[in-house]
């Protein structure tokens, strides 16, 4: 967003950043294995692409390198302000005032909340947890210095930071057990060094780079055909699946307590060309019984087994759904984004609020997406916030309606019912009462085309007094 906006001239913005320097989830992750699941040529900003990635999917490490490089690049580092921890905002007067934790206060025109999601680690509550004599850890925040080389291990969780961590841990512990609830449907990665010639050839004719992303587009983008229910398609990638991790794991009872039981795509896919053969290692054990109970020595399981155990890591993600939750934002009349969000967690495109003035969202509800890169949301989404700052400047500040707004939620839940994300399984992709709170249930270039646009007719312009122009119609995703 920064970096777009010093393209397009405007220079009077500031980054608020509650850590110590940039990053975000690829400063926060660094657990043994971490790395990017979407192709490197695909995770990095269209407008700044790097020539000499090191692998078709990155380590942890160079995504956050990238990501300092383009700071240095634009010339965002002066506009940062560091260990701001926002915690309020609200509209006043035509201007939102942001509060820190520290007590520091800024006002602005417009607020962006890029606030990511995958930052706020997910603990379960685990009876006994407190009484645990040896090592805790969490993939989103893990030491330096583990210091768990030839003990035994238990490792809860089996999405996608556990996907990366399992087989990088399998070759340094003494032993390893691993707690699942839900398989997941892990499909193979193919990933491979880059050769220095191949990083030349990209740094000295960008062209071939250029071409090569968008050929890992088109190929990437195709996929989202086979997200629907009744999908051949679909149903002939989990027999692949199901292929690789037969030959992958031998034994029948680990190969059946690791074979999903609902529809491929209805949780998130994972990548792996390692993660089902460590299950066929005589030092790694696979769990199905839920944990009853953690003791000083381990855990004990429901079935009444007794685990003992030198160290527990949980992989058990982040708090996605509640990562817009922690700043406390009030928008016209005094309503909050909570009071909004109450009953359902609707927006306009995932970037606009009704009754929110000039507030944007990066990454909100309905924009992650189960097949491709999902900077390119990210990047449509910016686009479409810069038309509206354009239209700011120009005629003050609107606010999407609530028509327009209810429009947008209707057709995600029509979509969403002919998709596999509507099948029935549990994710996180849905709320308390199953709705889709988080995929965009279509391909992404029909984002890129609804939010090209600012139709006049779903805004309305906004005083001191409120909203000043009514809608005389809805906004349409075309």
């Amino acid at each position: 967003m920064a970096a777009r906006l010093a393209q397009a001239g405007i220079d009077d913005f500031l980054i608020l950043e509650k850590a110590d320097d940039v990053g975000g989830t690829w400063r926060d992750n660094r657990y043994p294995g971490c790395a990017c699941d979407v192709p490197s040529r695909l995770y990095s900003l269209s407008f700044a692409p790097k020539a000499d990635w090191s692998r078709d999917y990155a380590p942890a490490g160079e995504i956050w390198d990238y990501l300092r490089d383009c700071v240095e690049r634009f010339g965002l580092r002066s506009r940062i302000v560091f260990g701001a921890e926002v915690t309020e905002a609200t509209w006043k007067r035509g201007r939102w005032e942001v509060l820190a934790a520290d007590g520091r206060e800024w006002t602005a025109g417009a607020l962006v909340l890029g606030v990511g999601g995958l930052h706020v680690p997910r603990r379960p509550d685990l009876p006994g947890l407190g009484s645990f004599a040896g090592r805790v850890l969490h993939t989103a925040d893990w030491p330096e210095d583990d210091h768990l080389s030839g003990m035994r291990v238990g490792v809860v969780g089996t999405g996608a930071s556990a996907v990366q961590l399992v087989p990088s841990l399998a070759d340094r512990v003494g032993a390893l057990e691993v707690f699942q609830r839900t398989p997941s449907w892990i499909l193979p990665r193919d990933d491979r060094p880059w050769s220095r010639a191949r990083q030349q050839s990209y740094a000295r004719l960008p062209l071939l780079g250029r071409l090569a992303r968008w050929r890992t587009y088109v190929r990437l983008e195709t996929r989202v055909l086979g997200f629907g229910r009744l999908d051949r398609a679909r149903r002939l990638v989990q027999e692949q699946a199901l292929a690789r991790l037969a030959e992958a794991v031998p034994d029948p009872a680990t190969r059946e307590a690791l074979t999903p039981h609902y529809a491929l795509g209805c949780k998130r896919v994972l990548l792996s060309d390692d993660y089902w053969p460590t299950f066929a290692r005589p030092d790694v054990a696979l769990v199905t019984a839920p944990i009853d109970r953690v003791e000083p020595w381990g855990v004990v399981t429901e079935d009444g087994e007794h685990h003992e155990l030198d160290a527990l890591v949980f992989a058990t993600g982040f708090d996605v759904r509640g990562s817009f939750d922690r700043v406390r934002i009030t928008g016209l009349r005094g309503r909050t984004l909570a009071d909004e969000w109450a009953s359902s967690r609707s927006t306009h495109l995932g970037i606009e609020v009704a009754g929110f003035p000039e507030l944007y969202l990066l990454l909100g509800p309905n924009t992650a997406l189960g097949h491709n890169s999902v900077l390119v949301m990210i990047e449509a989404a910016i686009e479409h916030i810069l038309k509206a700052l354009h239209r700011a400047d120009e005629e003050g500040p609107h606010v999407v309606t609530r028509s327009a707004q209810a429009r947008f939620g209707r057709w995600v839940r029509q979509r969403t019912r002919h998709t596999v994300w509507g099948s029935g399984c549990q994710s996180w992709y849905l709320d308390e009462r199953g709705r889709n709170v988080a995929i965009w249930p279509a391909s992404s270039i029909r984002y890129r085309v609804a939010t090209r646009r600012l139709r006049a007719r779903s805004y309305e312009r906004v005083t001191e007094d409120g909203p000043v122009r009514s809608t005389t119609g809805p906004t349409r995703v075309d």
